[in-house]
C-alpha cells in the first residue's frame, strides 16, 4: 500500500512540477524508493565585491520524502555582527503541488550556536524546525546573507547527506573583487561540469546522481564525494585584512594576528608555575606538570568571540577566571610552557572521531578545534589535548589523531600530522580465572586497555554504579544471566593503562546433557559483529583504527575428564589474523586467543570477503568442549 501510494503520489508531484521544469519525472521510481530525500534543484550563488564583502545566495527545491529525509532539509541560516540575514524563506507544498504553508524569517527560532557548556558568544543561527502530518512534501528554501568576512568561501560539495538523490545542483561563483580566487577540486570532481561565463564568474553544475547509502564502515562521504573549495589570497576575518596565498603565509597570519599578544601572565602565575617545575630537568617533565597544572585549575567552556571566534581570550583571562574554550585553555596551556621555558606550537585541526585531514594542497580557513604540540629532539613530538580534564598527558585519542593539521609559528604556517595508533598500540588483554560449578562459572577478570581501547574505556570508572552494571551486562551479553558481584578500576595515566578487576558470576553457562558438560571456551570476549549483506555494496569501507586483542582463560577442571579432541585454529587475511589455542595442564584447560583487525582502506569490491572474515571470527569464538564427570 506504501508503495502505491508513492508511486501515485509521485505522478501527480511530477506533473505538477514539470510545468516549472521541476520535473522528477524522468528519475526511476526504484531510485526514489532506495532515497529518503530528493534534491530538485539547488542554486547556489556566491557574490564577491570585495575582500572584505560577499552575498551567498541559495535556492533550494527539495522533496521529502519520509522521516529520515526531514534531516536533510537544512533550514538555517547563521548570523554574527559581521554577517546579516537578508533573505530567509520557505514555503511547503503538499503531494499535488498546492501550498500548505510560508515561513518568513520572523517564524524561524533564533538562538545561539553555542550549547549549554557556553559562557557567551556573538555567533547565532536562525532555524525552522518544521514536522509535516504527512509525506511526500517539497519544500521550496530560500536564504541570503550578506558578510564582510570572506575568509570563509563556502564550497561546491553537492552531496552533504546520505539516501539522498540530486537531480541538479549548480554553484555560480562571481568574483568582483579584483583578488586572486583559487579553487581546488578533489579527486571525485570529474562529473561537476564547468562553465566560464565570463571574465569573473564561473558556472558549476551536476545532476542525476544516484542517492549514497550509509552502509557499515563507509569513510566520511567528505572524503570519497566531489568538492570544489575555494579562497582568496587576499582577505578579511571581522575587520583584519589577511593573506592565504600559501600555508606558510597564512600560518603567518594567523600567528601576528590571532596569536600573538595573547600569552601575558600575572607575575604571581608565572612564579608560581616555575616554582612547580624548578627541580625538573627535561622539558617533557617541565610539560607534564603544567599539563596537570592546566588539568586541576580549569575548565571547558565555550567562549566564541574576537575574530569570529577564531582568537583565543587572553591567557591572563583564563588564569583569572578558570575556564576557557579550546584556544583559550590551548593558548593558556602554550603561555605557562613559555613561562617555563617550553617551546610549544599551537595546531588547528579537524576534530571529530572520523578522521578527516587539513587539505595540504590548499591553504585556506579549515579545522574546527586546536590543540598542542611540543616539538622533542631525536624524539617523537609530545601532543596535547587542552579541553580535557581527565585525558592522559601526550594522548590524543580518537578525537584527533592520525590527520594533517596546521602549526602556526612565528616563521608562518606548516602542515604536520598527528600520531596514529597502530593495531599493535590499540591492545587489550583479557585474563580469566575461571571455576565451574555444577553450570555455573565463576570468574577473576581482569581486562587491561592501550591506545584507542584505553581511550574508549577509562571513563567506565566515572560512571555511576548502575550505569557500571549495565554496562558489563551488555559487554558480556553472551552470558544471559550475568552477575557482577564485585569490580575494581585503576588508570593509570602515567603508562596510559586501564585496568578493570571484575568478579563475575555467569549462571547456567555450562550446559549439562546427562553425564556431559559443553563448555563455550570464550565467555569474556566474543567478537559478536553481525555485519550486514548487501545485494550491491555502494561505498568503499574502511578500518580506520585497528586493533590487537590477546586473551587467556584458565579454566579450573577438577573433577571432569576432557571428552573433546582439542585443536588449534589458525587463520590470516587481507583484514587481519586470528588465533585459538588449547592445552590442558593437569586440572587446567587454558584458551589462549588473539585477534587484529588491521587498519586499512578496503574498495566496496571486497566486502563479501570482509563479511566472512567476520562471521569466521565469530564461528571460532563460539568454539565448545564436551566434558565428562570423574
Amino acid at each position: 500500500m506504501k508503495n502505491i501510494f508513492l508511486t501515485l503520489s509521485l505522478f501527480f508531484f511530477s506533473f505538477f512540477y514539470a510545468q516549472k521544469d521541476y520535473s522528477i519525472a524522468n528519475l526511476n521510481l526504484d531510485l526514489l524508493k532506495k532515497s529518503n530525500s530528493v534534491i530538485i534543484s539547488q542554486d547556489i550563488h556566491l557574490e564577491i565585491d570585495s575582500y572584505s564583502s560577499m552575498t551567498i545566495t541559495e535556492d533550494k527545491l527539495i522533496t521529502i520524502l519520509n522521516k529520515k529525509g526531514l534531516s536533510a532539509l537544512d533550514a538555517f541560516a547563521h548570523y554574527d555582527k559581521s554577517t546579516k540575514i537578508k533573505n530567509l524563506t520557505l514555503t511547503v507544498y503538499n503531494t499535488f503541488g498546492a501550498e500548505l504553508q510560508k515561513f518568513k524569517e520572523r517564524d524561524f527560532t533564533d538562538v545561539s550556536v553555542a550549547g549549554s557548556v557556553s559562557l557567551y558568544t556573538d555567533n547565532r543561527v536562525k532555524y525552522l524546525d518544521y514536522i509535516p502530518s504527512s509525506y511526500p512534501i517539497t519544500v521550496h528554501f530560500e536564504k541570503q546573507v550578506k558578510t564582510s568576512n570572506t575568509a570563509f568561501i563556502k564550497s561546491f560539495r553537492p552531496i552533504q547527506n546520505y539516501d539522498q538523490t540530486i537531480k541538479e545542483s549548480t554553484f555560480k561563483i562571481e568574483n568582483n573583487s579584483g583578488e586572486i580566487l583559487r579553487s581546488h577540486p578533489n579527486e571525485y570532481s570529474e562529473a561537476i561540469k564547468m562553465e566560464q561565463l565570463d571574465e569573473n564568474t564561473v558556472l558549476y553544475s551536476i545532476e542525476n546522481l544516484e542517492s549514497i547509502p550509509r552502509e557499515v564502515y563507509s569513510p566520511s562521504l567528505e572524503t570519497y564525494t566531489p568538492q570544489i573549495m575555494f579562497a582568496l589570497n587576499t582577505f578579511e576575518l571581522e575587520g583584519q585584512k589577511g593573506q592565504a596565498s600559501s600555508w606558510k603565509d597564512f600560518g603567518k597570519w594567523q600567528y601576528e594576528n590571532l596569536l600573538k599578544g595573547q600569552d601575558e601572565l600575572s607575575e604571581s602565575t608565572v612564579s608560581e608555575i616555575k616554582s612547580l617545575t624548578s627541580h625538573l630537568q627535561s622539558d617533557a617533565e617541565k610539560a607534564e606538570v603544567v599539563y596537570d597544572y592546566v588539568q586541576n585549575n580549569t575548565r571547558y567552556i565555550s567562549v566564541q568571540i574576537g575574530l569570529g571566534g577564531w582568537k583565543p581570550i587572553p591567557a591572563e583571562e583564563v588564569d583569572e577566571k578558570k575556564y576557557g574554550d579550546c584556544k583559550g585553555l590551548t593558548n593558556y596551556t602554550k603561555a605557562l610552557l613559555s613561562a617555563v621555558g617550553v617551546e610549544s606550537i599551537y595546531c588547528v585541526v579537524t576534530a571529530g572521531d572520523e578522521i578527516i585531514n587539513i587539505e595540504e594542497e590548499f591553504s585556506s580557513m579549515q579545522g574546527n578545534h586546536v590543540i598542542l604540540t611540543i616539538p622533542q629532539e631525536n624524539e617523537e613530538n609530545i601532543w596535547l589535548e587542552c579541553t580535557s580534564q581527565d585525558i592522559p598527558f601526550d594522548f590524543l585519542g580518537t578525537f584527533t589523531d592520525n590527520r594533517r593539521v596546521l602549526a602556526l609559528t612565528p616563521d608562518g604556517g606548516k602542515i604536520i600530522k598527528t600520531p596514529a595508533y597502530d593495531d599493535e598500540v590499540n591492545f587489550q588483554k583479557t585474563e580469566a580465572k575461571i571455576n565451574i560449578q555444577n553450570r555455573d562459572i565463576i570468574a577473576d577478570v581482569e581486562i587491561k586497555t592501550k591506545g584507542t581501547q584505553y581511550d574508549s574505556r577509562y571513563s567506565i570508572a566515572d560512571r555511576t554504579e548502575k550505569d557500571i552494571r549495565s554496562y558489563y551486562l551488555n559487554y558480556f551479553d553472551n552470558i544471559k544471566q550475568l552477575n557482577l558481584t564485585d569490580y575494581r578500576f585503576q588508570n593509570n595515566k602515567e603508562k596510559i593503562v586501564f585496568t578493570e578487576s571484575l568478579k563475575v558470576v555467569g549462571e547456567n553457562y555450562v550446559k549439562i546433557y546427562g553425564n556431559d558438560l559443553i563448555l563455550d571456551v570464550n565467555p569474556f570476549n566474543k567478537f559478536q559483529v553481525n555485519l550486514p549483506q548487501y545485494a550491491t555494496r555502494k561505498t568503499p569501507f574502511v578500518i580506520e583504527r585497528g586493533f590487537v586483542d590477546e586473551d587467556e582463560f584458565v579454566f579450573n577442571t577438577e573433577g571432569l575428564a576432557l571428552d573433546t579432541e582439542l585443536k588449534d585454529i589458525e587463520f590470516d587475511s587481507d583484514f587481519g589474523s586470528y588465533r585459538l589455542s588449547f592445552s590442558l595442564n593437569e586440572d587446567k584447560l587454558v584458551v589462549k586467543r588473539y585477534l587484529n583487525l588491521k587498519k586499512n582502506n578496503y574498495d566496496k569490491s571486497s566486502y563479501e570477503d570482509f563479511v566472512e572474515f567476520f562471521s569466521t571470527i565469530s564461528k571460532f569464538d563460539n568454539t565448545k568442549v564436551s566434558f565428562k564427570k570423574v
